[in-house]
């Protein structure tokens, strides 16, 4: 017997609409948690200021690859932001979100057993899976914007600012990057029909890049792998210090549509019926 979809009238037109709607209540425990980050790291930062001598001096003494993962600069605010912030856990957050909405787009659905009832309404194939993607991608804008504005505002009661431009920099290329493997686990869970396996691989994809990255600084031989790791156009350049860099951009946003393309045609040439 098939679930119903119990959804206003209103929402079942869309499924860019339904995809916001059944992701209400998440998305609101994610931008608690995410603000609430950024307050723990600002409210940490004038200790690490006043200390500075000491953690330089203990950075000095840990292997190339930590150094790199956490900066020389540690003691400054940029450096805090990139090493506390931009390095590990907010590229965690915002991925394990990305991913998590991406494999329950398609997959989830029809796991669930309601994807074959969203397909029997006048809508294409290609509109579901665009409409799903879209609510993904703005879903995690609205997590990015939190980090940026948290930041901004939330930082400056603690002297942990850097400039404008800066920052944002570093907030979209974190949006990006989580887009890219969202995107990823969608296309898998499309042309498998299984959530467990979309997460698994862009999650699985998603560490092997970061760890590509973070040992490529000691290991030469791994730098050719490491031209093929998003995490490479993520923080290579650290936005969070430099700015804006077009082609690190460019390269993040055509990964993501790459997975939309191929997920697509995967998603449209299955045979869904049961």
């Amino acid at each position: 017997m098939q679930p119903e979809l119990t959804l206003p009238k209103a929402l079942l037109g869309s499924t860019f609409r339904k995809t916001l709607f059944d992701h209400r209540r998440s998305i609101s425990w994610w931008a608690l948690a995410v603000v609430g980050v950024v307050v723990l790291y600002s409210g940490f930062w004038p200790t690490v200021r006043d200390n500075s001598h000491q953690f330089s001096t203990y950075l000095e003494s840990l292997p190339e690859a930590i150094r790199n993962l956490i900066g020389s600069d540690y003691a400054t605010p940029a450096g805090y932001l990139r090493s506390e912030l931009f390095s590990v856990l907010g590229p965690v957050l915002l991925l394990v979100f990305a991913i998590g909405l991406g494999s329950r787009s398609i997959a989830g659905e029809e796991e669930a057993g309601t994807l074959d009832l969203l397909l029997s309404t006048p809508v294409a194939r290609r509109r579901v899976y665009l409409d799903t993607f879209r609510a993904m991608v703005g879903l995690v804008a609205v997590l990015a914007a939190l980090i940026w504005l948290a930041v901004e505002v939330l930082g400056r009661p603690f002297d942990l600012t850097v400039p404008m431009v800066n920052l944002t920099a570093s907030v979209v290329n974190l949006f990006l990057l989580a887009v890219s493997f969202g995107a990823l686990a969608q296309a898998v869970g499309a042309g498998t029909g299984s959530k467990g396996m979309a997460i698994g691989v862009a999650g699985g994809a998603a560490f092997v890049s970061f760890l590509v990255n973070t040992l490529a600084v000691s290991v030469d031989a791994l730098d050719p792998i490491d031209l093929l790791s998003p995490f490479r156009y993520y923080s290579g350049h650290q936005p969070i210090q430099t700015g804006f860099h077009l082609l690190d951009v460019i390269v993040l946003a055509g990964i993501a549509m790459l997975w939309v393309v191929l997920g697509l045609a995967a998603f449209e040439r299955r045979d869904l019926v049961a």
